[in-house]
């Protein structure tokens, strides 16, 4: 009986020793931050290293991307609007273009090509500021689709470049060459 009760006592013990006392909130360290080491210095007169260049993707891995809205899972009835748009764009009736990609986004506004689509007639439009706000939510929309992702920058370099922003739209170019060096595209003339 005695060694029941000694049993008991001393699993209470260890047990109350391990959870920890109410109103005391157990947390771990702080972390230590990690921090990258310095730069070698370099010696007066040698050329410091190259900085690495961004590595294309695997070839299996961009062509995964979609490179033309014909190669998503669109609607037909998204995928005539859009063609209507080209249509009516290249006829010079960007009014036109753009009540179709409207239709268009109420349908898949979700789609990326539409978004690209519509800031070209924003351009077209002479409306700078809608055309960077539609390249950029094509761009979220692209989910990393470097294709439309350079045509977006260049979109939005044209815009800032209308606005009268010319930094800004060097730096979009300069995005959109990137990124077509990093698939090994040529630049659009």
């Amino acid at each position: 009986m005695w060694t029941a009760a000694w049993a008991a006592a001393a699993l209470a013990a260890v047990l109350a020793g391990c959870t920890p006392q109410q109103g005391v909130v157990e947390s771990a360290p702080p972390p230590v931050p990690v921090q990258a080491p310095p730069p070698a210095p370099v010696a007066p007169g040698a050329t410091p290293p190259a900085v690495s260049q961004p590595v294309a993707p695997p070839a299996a891995v961009l062509s995964s991307y979609p490179r033309r809205i014909e190669d998503l899972h669109t609607l037909p009835a998204v995928l005539a609007l859009y063609r209507q748009a080209q249509a009516a764009r290249a006829g010079g009736h960007p009014d036109q273009a753009k009540a179709a990609l409207d239709r268009a986004l109420h349908i898949e506004p979700r789609n990326p090509f539409i978004w690209q689509g519509l800031a070209g007639v924003q351009m077209d439009l002479h409306d700078p500021d809608q055309a960077e706000q539609a390249a950029r939510k094509s761009t979220s929309l692209a989910h990393g689709n470097p294709f439309l992702e350079s045509g977006n920058w260049r979109l939005i370099a044209s815009a800032r470049q209308a606005l009268g922003d010319a930094g800004g739209a060097l730096d979009a170019q300069a995005r959109a060459d990137g990124i077509d060096r990093m698939i090994g595209a040529q630049p659009a003339q």
